[in-house]
Parts: structure tokens; sequence; C-alpha cells
């Protein structure tokens, strides 16, 4: 597929909206303004924008369930300062600051319902994906998961069942080539893990991950076949930049990669192509990536100052559960 200057720059700005936040997250979390373990998206923002640019441009509504080195395309989603807000455990945030990053979901939006336990959430999507089917809806969901997660029996469980029932599901691998502390070669004999697709049946290919167009096209793609009944794995090859969490300082592995990322940098990469391509000028790239990076400095400052939730909020049941079952507070 070609894509028109107008879908290129979008998917440039979506690149280096993810760019911006996870540097922010960075900065926000070593001023003290973020806690807990977060995971930025640093080196992985393609994953993310080829994600958004796939859902639209297919003609199938989608729905996803994000890793958490996903916060762009969360933020894009559910809308940014409502997951901003979230992120520093702000009453503006989508669940009013009380579920932080990890248990965000919001079904208006098709954003489905994350957790902090490793392949859980790929049981849950594959449920969703199920119910769909079972509606008669012209719908897809995109599940995304970790290299790790592929270590976890209840992911194979799901995609089985998925097999098994021919439901409209893309999983999708987000390999970072590590997870947590392990590297990819002490958790698999073999490092592509899109052929596990064979045994349950199912189409499954690899794609470079650090690649937006690539990574849109081949969702495309996928998002066509799991729509007509055939689930799909497709594994995204990608480098973590990153510690696990920021503050990790992975001193179990060599990280002077990082001297030079030029190679693998998904923002440099998509600018070399454009301006080689004269789709557009280093001067159009640079206002784009300016007006992100004001964009995010911005939306972090409103976060910031929002007010924090009440005592009610974080006790109120009801956020929970659907039935009232938390009764009067």
């Amino acid at each position: 597929m070609n894509f028109n200057r107008e879908q290129a720059l979008d998917m440039y700005t979506d690149l280096v909206f993810g760019r911006a936040m996870a540097n922010k997250i960075v900065e926000y979390i070593y001023g003290g303004r973020i806690n807990g373990a977060i995971h930025p998206s640093l080196g992985q923002e393609a994953i993310s924008a080829g994600i958004l640019e796939a859902k639209k441009l297919t003609s199938h509504e989608i729905y996803t369930h994000c890793t958490h080195r996903q916060q762009p395309l969360i933020a894009r989603t559910v809308g940014l300062d409502p997951f901003l807000g979230e992120l520093m455990n702000k009453r503006t945030g989508l669940m009013k600051g009380t579920s932080g990053e990890y248990h965000l979901v919001s079904l208006k939006d098709n954003h489905l319902p994350m957790q902090g336990i490793l392949g859980a959430g790929v049981a849950n999507a594959t449920g969703f994906a199920w119910a769909l089917k079972l509606d008669g809806k012209d719908a897809v969901v995109v599940c995304s998961c970790g290299d790790g997660a592929m270590s976890e029996g209840i992911v194979y469980e799901s995609i089985n069942l998925a097999a098994i029932n021919h439901l409209p599901i893309v999983y999708l691998i987000e390999n970072n080539g590590i997870a947590m502390s392990t590297p990819i070669e002490l958790q698999a004999p073999h490092q592509d893990l899109y052929l596990r697709a064979a045994g349950f049946n199912i189409p499954g290919f690899k794609v470079d991950g650090n690649d937006v167009e690539a990574m849109t096209q081949a969702l495309l793609g996928a998002i066509e076949t799991a729509a007509a009944g055939q689930p799909v794995l497709v594994e995204a090859k990608t480098t973590r930049w990153t510690g696990h969490y920021v503050g990790d300082m992975q001193k179990y592995r060599d990280t002077s990669f990082l001297n030079d990322t030029s190679s693998i940098d998904p923002v440099v990469l998509y600018e070399k192509k454009l301006t080689a391509a004269g789709t557009a000028s280093e001067q159009e790239l640079a206002d784009i990536k300016a007006a992100q990076e004001t964009l995010m400095a911005d939306a972090f400052q409103r976060a910031w100052e929002a007010e924090a939730p009440t005592k009610e909020d974080c006790v109120n049941y009801n956020n929970l559960y659907s039935n009232n079952a938390g009764g009067e507070l």
C-alpha cells in the first residue's frame, strides 16, 4: 500500500506524540510527580502509531487491548487529559485517579480492560472477541502482549480457543527482546515467536516494529483476515531502550547500543524516509515535533495541577462493580 502525504504525516505525528509523551513520563517520574513502576514506550513508538493508523484506515470497528508500553495508543483512544489524569492519580483521570495506568478501561472508547497480571488480559480480550462474534458485529480485537507474556499458559489457551472458534482477533506480540530482566534467548528456543502460530493452524508473520508504515500495512492485512473469522498472530520486532521501569539500572544487560540508536529509532528512520521521498521537508517535520512537544508539556502541567481524588472516590465500590454492589458509602 502506498500511503499518501496526509497519511504519512498523520503517522509521523503519532510517532512524535509518543516520543514526547515517553520523555515527559521519564521527566515527571524523576521529578517526583508520577509514582509507580511505569514502563515508557521509548523506542517502541511505531507499534502504537501503526495500530492507530490501521484503526483509521480499516472499515471494521476496532477494539484494543494494550500493553503497558502503549501509552500513546491508550491516550489517543481514551483522550490525553483523561489518560494523564489517571497516570498522575488525579480526579481528571478516566477513573477519577483511582486506578492508575494499570487498570484502565473505557468500553465506550473501545479500550478493553488492562491489568498487571502477566498475560491475563489476553484472556479478557479473547472473551470479548467471542462476544463480538456472538453479537454478529463487524468488529475486530487487536490484542497486544509482550514477549514475556508469550511464556504464560493462559495466552496459549486463549489463542487455542480463538482458533477453534474462529474469533475476530489479532494477537500482536510486541517483542522488544527482553521480559523484565530476561532476554528472549533465555525465554524461547526459537526467537521468532510468530512461528508458534502453526501450532494453532492460524496465520502468523513478523514485521519490523520500528517501521511505522510496515506496522500499519501488516495490521491492515491481519485485521481483514481476522474479520473473516481467522485469528492472526503478528510479531513486531523492536528494542526496549529503557529498563523494565523508569529507574531500573539495567545491570543485567549490555546497554552500549544506546550510544547510537539511529538504526533502530522509529522517529529518525521515518524522518529520513519522508525527507528522502520529498513527502515532507525537515522544517515541516520539525514544526510537527515542536507542536507535539508543546501539546504534551501543557497536558502534563494540567494533569499535575489537577485535584487529587477524594476519599469517597477511592472507596466507591460502584467504580468496580456495575450492579451497585458497594451500596451506600
